[in-house]
């Protein structure tokens, strides 16, 4: 029984070794999974992209921290013993970075809540904090159902509709927070998956109660601009509820994306 006893202990504290100490995330979304679930002395970095506003609800967290542009020669400098990418993240980069014998875990892009929630286990496993990942998504399933409770019984129809005609689709985290806030993807019932094109042409024929943009960085008179300052355009707009999003509650899996929720939740109450 003492033996068993001491060989629990030594596989304990051999637990306790392998927990990383020094941890660089290079994507925008594991940014802020890492400052939500790690202790901050474990955190070395987070991309530059987590101290831009317009991306990021967590800015005022990465004061202080090294802010990397995801370059292997800048991140070995760091010394890691473990680095969080995206599966969109550099190739070249990760592809070094393994090859020389770092530890990179790859985290997918969330399309749904329940990758939210795998992804926040998966970070709180690797970081030797699983009990704060279950909080966390305790907490966040707890939002979540009181925020369905207030989901209205008849959707309302909504779009995505930025520059360049860029819309989003089935398969998206937007198109899921679009459903979890009661509203119908016209996107997604036009057959489009994932990020995709929509025609200004096919959007004034099919209207939405719902129009919804994001924040615009091109220069008016742009080509990424002229859909949205062409006067058909500006017409249609005019006859509709226009949502103008914050990117940051959209862009990434994390839990933030409850406040977008809650925020479309409130246009059925101004459409009432």
């Amino acid at each position: 029984m003492r033996v068993l006893f001491g060989l629990c202990l030594l596989a304990w504290g051999l637990n306790l070794a392998a927990a990383p100490q020094r941890v660089v995330s290079m994507n925008l979304c594991t940014d802020q999974l890492l400052m939500l679930l790690a202790d901050r002395d474990e955190i070395v970095s987070v991309s530059y992209l987590a101290a831009r506003p317009d991306l990021s609800v967590m800015t005022e967290q990465t004061q202080g921290l090294y802010l990397n542009h995801g370059q292997a020669e800048e991140i070995m400098r760091l010394k890691p013993d473990l680095i969080l990418a995206g599966v969109f993240s550099a190739r070249s980069t990760v592809f070094m970075l393994k090859k020389l014998g770092y530890r990179v875990e790859l985290l997918p892009v969330a399309s749904h809540f329940s990758t939210i929630r795998d992804n926040i286990r998966r970070v709180a496993a690797l970081l030797g904090h699983k009990p704060r990942g279950e909080q966390l998504i305790a907490q966040f399933d707890r939002r979540l159902q009181a925020l369905t409770n207030k989901r209205p019984s008849k959707p309302l129809m909504a779009v995505f509709y930025q520059e360049n005609g860029y819309t989003t689709g089935k398969n998206t985290l937007a198109d899921a927070i679009l459903k979890q806030a009661g509203f119908n993807n016209l996107a997604a019932q036009l057959g489009i998956s994932g990020s995709g094109y929509l025609s200004l042409e096919a959007l004034l024929m099919h209207p939405v109660d719902v129009l919804i943009n994001g924040q615009r960085h091109s220069p008016d008179g742009s080509v990424a601009a002229a859909a949205l300052l062409h006067p058909a355009y500006q017409h249609y707009a005019a006859q509709r509820k226009r949502l103008f999003i914050d990117d940051a509650l959209w862009i990434c899996g994390t839990p933030f994306v409850l406040e977008a929720i809650d925020n479309l939740l409130a246009v059925h109450e101004q459409k009432k």
